[in-house]
């Protein structure tokens, strides 16, 4: 390894220094980087280069739930987490107990396709609210806007940093994150995502007889933020007399997204924004952020969701399409491949660097499937797909740039922490 410049346009065009990694030892070094492991069949990543501004705030979740009947369902969730990781480190430990406690007294004849579609987005929104629950927990006039508005700062301070716990019910209330879970019935029959925010579940579906046919992507998972058409007109419409209620497309002109776990301050009356998350001594910026920023715009909350959308997916249908025909002209076997793959949006931001992927997310996540596709064929069982698309995005087969993207000598964060499942169905 040697230490090179090299100027990218992520790098604001500067002449930058970093440490090249030759080819032979690239991978290895990536997947070491990004902690590349598979669990069962689901392949994962999960990358963050620079340590010095925080740590990497997403997480993800791969398990078996075993129900009583002794069926075994796949379960998966991804997390996106912002502020600090205080809601996202809360969420990944106990959003999948609450869904598999749910699943688990859901009888074997009432586990059908609405039905666990109502369990996933009722699972979601009790977790949310039990965060509000805790933090109304920490006092009695925590309960009521006017009780909590006669209380002196004196009086809030000391509730607030007499005990640890009660610290903690707040900052997981401030900090927020996405989530989208996916969950398989035994079998691979019945795939359901559930999403809130904008990190993203995809079905690749590809039919041929030789492996060689174009991938058809389908997007289960919705795109909860202000640059999308839908949520930002529904803010709108539902706070009319607000005109900065989604400015610079963003909501309150601060967070980009229109749902998620966490994030109170957007869901709120003021006075709780007012009274305690401004009081809190962690998280200087965004105390600061809220106090001038978002405070003055709180009118008329809730203006961020924790209703998630579920889509349902029909493996065991779409398994059953195959064409009539047991061979095609050249008798060749038809070949159905289903395969998933959940990202955070990271992903999608390393791949818009390239002036062909810059406004079409359907061509990213076809390559991506092309990427991972190629490799899972592949006679070599230590290679990891969700890794190749990882590698994929930071720069193919241009080890320079790639050896940038990884140990580049900047302070500030040059990439959104990335994150990538992929598993074949």
């Amino acid at each position: 390894m040697s230490r090179r410049s090299i100027s990218l346009p992520r790098f604001n065009g500067e002449s930058m220094f970093y440490t090249f990694i030759p080819e032979t030892d690239l991978n290895d070094k990536l997947a070491l980087y990004s902690h590349a492991q598979t669990i069962g069949k689901t392949h994962c990543v999960s990358f963050q280069p620079n340590v010095l501004e925080g740590e990497n705030q997403d997480r993800y979740v791969v398990r078996e739930f075993t129900l009583s009947d002794g069926s075994v369902w796949k379960f998966r969730a991804l997390f996106d987490g912002h502020i600090e990781s205080d809601t996202v480190n809360h969420a990944v430990e106990h959003l999948p107990r609450m869904i598999h406690d749910r699943l688990s007294r859901c009888s074997s004849s009432s586990l059908d396709r609405d039905s666990v579609s109502s369990m996933l987005a009722e699972a979601i929104k009790a977790y949310d609210d039990s965060l509000l629950e805790d933090l109304l927990s920490i006092a009695p006039q925590f309960e009521s806007e006017s009780q909590l508005s006669r209380l002196t700062d004196e009086e809030i301070q000391n509730i607030i940093h007499n005990m640890d716990e009660s610290r903690s019910k707040i900052t997981r209330c401030m900090c927020g994150t996405t989530v989208v879970v996916a969950l398989t019935s035994p079998g691979n029959e019945s795939l359901w995502v559930a999403s809130l925010g904008d990190s993203y579940a995809i079905l690749g579906v590809q039919l041929t007889p030789d492996s060689t046919e174009e991938w058809e992507t389908v997007v289960l998972s919705s795109h909860h933020n202000g640059q999308n058409p839908g949520e930002s007109q529904r803010l709108i419409q539902g706070h009319p007399d607000e005109p900065e209620v989604v400015y610079r497309n963003r909501v309150l002109g601060q967070l980009a997204l229109t749902r998620a776990l966490g994030d109170h301050p957007y869901k709120l009356p003021r006075v709780y924004t007012e009274r305690v998350f401004c009081k809190v001594d962690e998280m200087r910026d965004y105390r600061s952020s809220l106090k001038h920023w978002v405070l003055p715009r709180i009118i008329t909350p809730p203006y961020v969701s924790n209703i998630s959308d579920v889509r349902y997916f029909d493996l065991k249908s779409k398994r059953s399409q195959l064409p009539h025909r047991e061979f095609d002209d050249q008798e060749n076997d038809y070949k159905l491949r289903l395969c998933l793959l959940m990202c955070t949006d990271g992903l999608l931001d390393l791949f818009q660097d390239e002036s062909e992927y810059a406004s079409d997310s359907t061509a990213i996540f076809r390559r991506c499937m092309e990427v991972a596709s190629a490799r899972s064929d592949m006679d070599h069982q230590a290679t990891n797909p969700a890794l190749m698309i990882l590698r994929d995005a930071l720069g193919e087969a241009d080890v320079e740039r790639v050896s940038a993207m990884m140990t580049v000598e900047m302070y500030d964060k040059w990439m959104d922490d990335t994150t990538v499942l992929f598993e074949e169905l």
